[in-house]
């Protein structure tokens, strides 16, 4: 059902460069009458970030086509223009409602807009600037907000680091004056707990807003919801001033 949608849509809108591969196949047998919309296409693209060097096994999060980082929406500078691409292509198509598509749209980047103020004042004065991430999903976050994203190996939900890869990290947190290291929000408790205990530093969790669950949905969240919330534990993890 999800692939005859593409028959009859007017516009397809979607994240390009493999990142959703069984969309681009489907567009690739639409209708040439479907307008493709590709945000990658729309943004300023960012190589991925090095691992942490020391640590053993790969990088928790996604490359793409010419070691693409594809986490563009976890910017709020890079959604706003993300928000005017996909208006103007709904202007362009349906001339008619076009005033309509800008009245939404400036009520959503309305938000937005704060959003990304928010970041830049909360973000300004910090003790730290970097940022130690198992999921390598934060460095267009760290580019717009002047600070460093290092992705660590070796931390996954269902394996727990080896000693080398402990050693590392705790080297890099003494060396940067690193307080606080941020795992994905799925990394469960208890290695959470022997992360923390093994390096002596707090830890916490960043939602890569990968998807919301209907749960999240009926619950009222939303992604500036979700990005606020990241918002406050960088704040706490990097002791910024607010």
């Amino acid at each position: 059902a999800q692939m005859g949608a593409f028959e009859d849509a007017d516009v397809a809108i979607y994240l390009g460069r493999g990142f959703q591969p069984q969309v681009e196949a489907a567009l690739a047998n639409s209708p040439e009458s479907v307008t493709r919309l590709d945000l990658l296409g729309t943004v300023e693209l960012l190589g991925v970030d090095e691992q942490l060097a020391g640590t053993d096994g790969e990088v928790d999060g996604e490359v793409l086509e010419g070691d693409v980082d594809p986490h563009v929406w976890l910017d709020p500078s890079r959604m706003i223009e993300m928000v005017d691409a996909i208006t103007a292509t709904f202007s362009e198509i349906d001339p008619d409602n076009a005033a309509t598509y800008a009245a939404n749209a400036d009520e959503y980047l309305t938000d937005l807009r704060g959003l990304d103020s928010e970041y830049r004042e909360s973000l300004a004065e910090c003790q730290s600037r970097v940022i130690v991430t198992s999921h390598r999903a934060f460095g267009y976050l760290a580019d717009t907000y002047g600070l460093r994203q290092i992705p660590i190996a070796g931390i996954s939900p269902d394996v727990e680091p080896d000693p080398r890869t402990l050693e590392a990290i705790a080297a890099e947190a003494k060396a940067e004056g690193i307080t606080t290291i941020f795992l994905e929000s799925i990394a469960p408790p208890d290695l959470a707990e022997t992360i923390a205990r093994e390096i002596g530093a707090e830890l916490d969790l960043l939602d890569p807003i990968e998807g919301l669950t209907q749960d999240q949905l009926d619950a009222g969240e939303t992604y500036a919801s979700i990005m606020r919330d990241n918002l406050q534990r960088l704040e706490a993890g990097l002791g910024c001033a607010g």
